[in-house]
């Protein structure tokens, strides 16, 4: 990553960090950013960026569904204590290539995760269509899990589409699986 993508990250995090310090505790879009982080480049450059921060844990996302694929940020508390210098940034090879040391125990836990996912997907009141598109994306996050080497940025986007977004249970699933992630990238 470049010293301005770097640079521009910081910002990004600075600004939402304000937000929160702020009493501010929505969530924002990528214009707001780009204006009020005062950050050039593309809605895909601001995404990429935010995508980065994400999986380090220092923001969080929700889907926002008055724009197709479109995403509302805001500041963990990691994100604020960094911006307070009260955190500070360990380097992982697991951040940039996606490649998490996940034990066979926590695979079988993310498993598990999916497997209630599924249940709580097919008991739902959901119409047939959307539940089978959730079950679909399910099964390919779990055949993803499977595989030799899990690509788990992928498994997590999958998991943070908009078709299972409608489910309440899911965001503590999600949340579950990030922790795991989360302690593999420790061990």
């Amino acid at each position: 990553m470049s010293a301005s993508a770097i640079s521009d990250q910081r910002k990004i995090l600075e600004y939402l960090s304000s937000r929160i310090a702020g009493g501010d505790n929505r969530y924002c879009t990528i214009p707001t950013i780009k204006k009020h982080a005062r950050i050039d480049g593309s809605n895909q450059y601001i995404l990429a960026l935010t995508d980065d921060l994400e999986t380090s844990g220092f923001i969080i996302t929700r889907q926002f569904y008055q724009i197709s694929g479109g995403r509302l940020f805001q500041a963990t508390a990691r994100g604020v204590d960094l911006v307070k210098g009260d955190q500070t940034i360990t380097v992982d090879s697991a951040q940039w290539t996606g490649r998490h040391k996940v034990s066979e125990a926590q695979r079988i836990a993310i498993s598990a995760l999916l497997l209630d996912l599924r249940r709580e997907i097919e008991s739902s009141k959901l119409s047939n269509t959307k539940k089978a598109n959730a079950l679909a994306l399910v099964d390919a996050a779990q055949t993803l899990v499977d595989a030799p080497d899990p690509p788990w940025p992928e498994v997590m986007r999958l998991l943070r589409s908009p078709s299972l977004g409608n489910i309440l249970a899911v965001a503590g699933f999600i949340f579950s699986i990030v922790q795991i992630l989360v302690a593999s990238t420790g061990s």
